[in-house]
């Protein structure tokens, strides 16, 4: 019985008009220095660092940063806090799904400029919470969810997660033994996957708290959205 429901953050609960801010620092790169930028990108998302400044003065030397290149880096990943938004239902949706379980956040990201969950009223919501920076991991690596279980103290089958991302939260759910929903609101082809995998696709989240609900009363995944 699913007895706790894990949600990722970016794309699933909140987005970014301006992008993912790693992905945005790399147009101010060198060609050289965007041959290391993918270290120095896991590096930031699974080391803590108490403030973008300080992640990037880490890599000053390694990556021949200059002094225009960090202070362009620190206002992007500002840019990016400060215009995160929620999908509209996502406080809804956290607070219905509260009625039938347990609500947790396991989201890959760095650990600074993260007072979004606060400005959008994510943190009262997740008594529990594992971002990949203070985990060490990365969805879709097991360490991920193993030590977001450990956190729950449960057991697989007792765990849903709720995700956009077919390879790191479903793949890494079905792996871990999870139960995982796939939010996919542009429509994508759905992958190929084991017919029997514990998988159900919702076009937004909306559906969260009633496809849970269905399969804590015993439905199967291929059958509780019918």
């Amino acid at each position: 019985m699913i007895r706790a429901v894990v949600f990722d953050l970016w794309n699933t609960l909140v987005h970014s008009p301006g992008g993912n801010p790693f992905q945005r620092i790399v147009g101010l790169l060198t060609p050289e220095q965007q041959q290391r930028f993918p270290a120095m990108q896991r590096d930031g998302m699974t080391r803590s660092y108490p403030e973008a400044s300080a992640f990037l003065r880490a890599w000053e030397a390694p990556m021949s940063l200059s002094r225009a290149q960090i202070e362009g880096m620190v206002a992007i990943f500002e840019l990016s806090e400060g215009d995160a938004q929620l999908y509209p239902e996502a406080l809804e949706t956290l607070a219905r799904t509260k009625s039938h379980g347990r609500v947790a956040l396991l989201s890959n990201t760095q650990n600074f400029n993260m007072g979004l969950l606060e400005a959008l009223e994510l943190s009262p919501h997740f008594r529990v919470k594992g971002l990949s920076a203070e985990l060490g991991f990365l969805k879709p690596e097991a360490g991920a969810f193993e030590a977001m279980q450990q956190r729950l103290g449960l057991f697989p089958g007792e765990i849903a997660m709720v995700g956009d991302s077919w390879s790191d939260d479903v793949e890494g759910a079905l792996k871990a033994g999870w139960t995982a929903l796939w939010v996919n609101r542009r429509g994508q082809p759905r992958p190929d996957h084991d017919p029997e995998a514990e998988v159900v696709e919702v076009s937004g989240l909306d559906r969260v708290a009633e496809v849970i609900e269905r399969l804590q009363a015993g439905a199967r995944c291929s059958t509780c959205l019918g």
